[in-house]
């Protein structure tokens, strides 16, 4: 008697792509474990090009709350000229500035859908200043000297950083950072004026560098994307769609630090 052959247990269908945020809305976000599991299950999807939003992130001055006049970042008009360059975007644009801590995760969503925006690039500027005397403030000890010897150092060191965060899922895509660095000798002038054009002058400079290193990372992210999906369902390419790099970015220097220079 011929033994009755066994049909293979049916292969688990592969879980749909997130199409909606499973964060608790409100200010803390907070994740169930059936949620976290469903996210960590999830295929990848990656909708581009797209409607991109730039939104700077300021850290809080003040531990009573935050202050109303925040001022836009240095480094984010450079910063969104290079990404308007991308075919993986088909709008970049600039919204409000907020404050860290401010509004939850869920809150940007509803930022960003005010833009109709798929995705957001949250711009953070992380920066030190510092001013030590030089060689030169012997000088100083005439008075006259004071007011034109370069005799004081003026340093801005940090970093800038991008975080692309999915408006339709709630989640952080990736974070790429860019270090800074700047210096100046300059005279006791206007000696925080000069510190914070400083700044200014070297967020601008770096930000179009930080927008090439997002760019890159986004299809490194894209790549990664195919084969977790491919591993997952077998076919990773129609959940991620995106442009090939324009020409410009392969052949973009990556600026050197500026040279010291002296400020009179």
């Amino acid at each position: 008697m011929t033994a009755a052959v066994q049909p293979e247990p049916a292969q688990a269908a592969a879980p749909p792509p997130l199409d909606r945020s499973l964060f608790a809305r409100d200010l803390g976000g907070q994740l169930s474990e059936d949620a976290l599991q469903k996210i960590l299950a999830a295929p990848i999807e990656l909708e581009l090009p797209a409607r991109v939003g730039v939104l700077p992130v300021l850290t809080a001055r003040d531990w009573r709350g935050p202050n109303p006049d925040y001022h836009v970042p240095a480094g984010v008009g450079s910063f969104v000229n290079k990404l308007r360059k991308d075919p993986a975007f088909s709008l970049v644009t600039q919204t409000m500035v907020i404050p860290s801590g401010a509004l939850g995760m869920e809150a940007l969503r509803e930022i960003a859908a005010r833009y109709r925006l798929r995705y957001v690039l949250l711009y953070r500027e992380v920066l030190a200043k510092n001013r030590r005397l030089g060689a030169w403030a012997w000088g100083y000890v005439t008075g006259v000297g004071a007011l034109f010897l370069p005799g004081q150092r003026q340093e801005v060191y940090g970093y800038i950083e991008a975080s692309m965060f999915d408006v339709k899922t709630g989640l952080l895509m990736f974070t790429t950072r860019r270090s800074i660095y700047a210096t100046q000798k300059t005279n006791q002038w206007n000696k925080q004026e000069k510190l914070d054009k400083l700044a200014a002058d070297a967020t601008s400079r770096y930000a179009p560098d930080l927008a090439i290193d997002v760019e890159l990372d986004l299809r490194r992210f894209a790549k990664a994307a195919i084969a977790e999906n491919t591993m997952k369902r077998g076919d990773g390419d129609p959940l991620v769609a995106i442009p090939p790099m324009p020409p410009e970015i392969a052949t973009d220097p990556v600026l050197p630090p500026p040279p010291t220079k002296k400020v009179n």
